[in-house]
């Protein structure tokens, strides 16, 4: 990083000033607008243009440079699922904004977590040994799955919680302010990993009507720009989590990312997450899919979201020696209290033989739901009214419960 001293015509006036509103090297000056420079009380127009082309001078951001001479410095870390890291080219790039857009509960959240985590990961095992700067809009983050996902991937998780810094945000001003703040924490605390989950939340509150399109696109075109500088300055990852809305194409109905052109034109990655079936409880099997990229081809891939981050499957498999004492697989219901819970490792088993859990759709998660209401082995869940049994469990339908039936029979 250049100081702002090593720019022609700079004084300690104009650095104090430029500090102040968040510039602070010379290539966050480079990069930033005339019109954002000029709003600063006490530069100008004149000044702020002398300024801004002066820096992009001295580092050389003049010329034109032939292609046969560029030096890419783009890393890769995991997400968490190998089949997600096929279709993205080897995992989360750096230096590159990416969007993940779908409907409540596609797993968005879940893989902000989970490569908060990876990322920590040394080089040789995936990750890029970086912390992460966490924006949380929506109050989703969970302290507890993140030591889920540490221990699942054989980290500390004090160490792990020490390297994410989390920003609970309560409005869109306060949003732009904390992902300037984001820039800081690039360079002292080695961030390799910014998120915002999710992106449209507060300006899809605050900017209501038609009449406040223009202003809301105007601060989320700010703040899209601002991201992708970060990205690139300091070769940072950037995850933005969007929201959908459900838009009728004739006689049918699909979910778009919210947020307009301007969104889809700032971001580098556009991935869609979508739910398998048509409830999100029904599996924990979802879909992602390359909406846009620039150099990865239109694909697909299936992959779980757990209670240990995003996996390859249900049944996430875990380091010999980790003392896990809560549920793998949460289908119905996520209970951050589930660390403090002893499970009995015991599984019923009826006569022949056969468990509860070689049913198709009775994972260990269902297995507990079940138990708490006497179902413990495949007489019991013959036994049982599937009405009232349905009634009493969350998520679970009449029709399931009638399959389950057949297929112990």
């Amino acid at each position: 990083m250049a100081d702002l001293s090593q720019v022609k015509g700079i004084n300690a006036r104009h650095i104090k000033l430029l500090q102040e509103n968040g510039i602070s090297t010379a290539e966050m000056l480079a990069m930033s607008s005339q019109i954002i420079v000029a709003d600063i009380k006490g530069l100008g127009d004149k000044t702020a243009r002398k300024l801004i082309w002066n820096a992009r001078n001295a580092l050389e951001m003049t010329e034109f440079t032939p292609v046969s001479e560029m030096h890419e410095n783009t890393e890769m870390f995991s997400t968490g699922s190998s089949e997600l890291d096929r279709i993205l080219g080897g995992g989360m790039q750096t230096g590159k904004v990416t969007e993940v857009f779908g409907a409540f509960k596609s797993g968005k959240t879940n893989l902000a977590h989970t490569i908060a985590v990876t990322v920590q990961l040394p080089k040789s095992k995936g990750g890029l040994g970086g912390s992460t700067a966490y924006i949380d809009t929506e109050n989703t983050f969970s302290r507890n799955k993140i030591i889920r996902i540490a221990k699942r991937f054989s980290l500390k998780p004090k160490e792990v919680l020490a390297k994410i810094f989390h920003a609970r945000i309560f409005s869109s001003d306060h949003q732009d302010q904390m992902i300037l703040k984001a820039e800081s924490l690039c360079k002292e605390r080695n961030v390799r990993l910014l998120i915002v989950d999710s992106l449209m939340a507060l300006l899809r509150a605050e900017y209501v009507g038609i009449g406040m399109l223009a202003r809301r696109q105007c601060v989320l075109n700010n703040m899209i720009h601002a991201l992708s500088r970060i990205a690139e300055m300091y070769n940072a990852a950037v995850l933005l989590t969007n929201q959908v809305a459900t838009q009728m194409k004739g006689m049918f109905s699909a979910d778009d990312a919210i947020g307009g052109n301007i969104v889809a034109h700032g971001c580098h990655f556009r991935i869609q997450f979508k739910t398998k079936g048509f409830s999100a409880n029904s599996s924990l099997k979802r879909q992602a899919v390359i909406v846009d990229a620039p150099d990865l081809p239109p694909e697909e891939c299936e992959f779980y979201i757990t209670s240990a981050g995003v996996a390859d499957s249900e049944e996430v498999e875990f380091p010999e020696g980790q003392n896990l004492n809560f549920d793998i697989e949460t289908i119905y219901e996520e209970n951050d209290q589930g660390d403090d819970e002893e499970l009995d490792d015991k599984i019923p088993e009826n006569g022949n033989g056969k468990q509860l859990t070689d049913i198709k759709g009775i994972g260990k998660g269902t297995l507990e739901n079940l138990k708490k209401y006497g179902i413990k082995s495949i007489e019991d869940l013959l036994d049982a009214d599937p009405k009232e049994l349905s009634a009493k469990i969350s998520g679970i339908s009449n029709s399931m419960i009638l399959e389950w039936q057949n297929q112990a029979k």
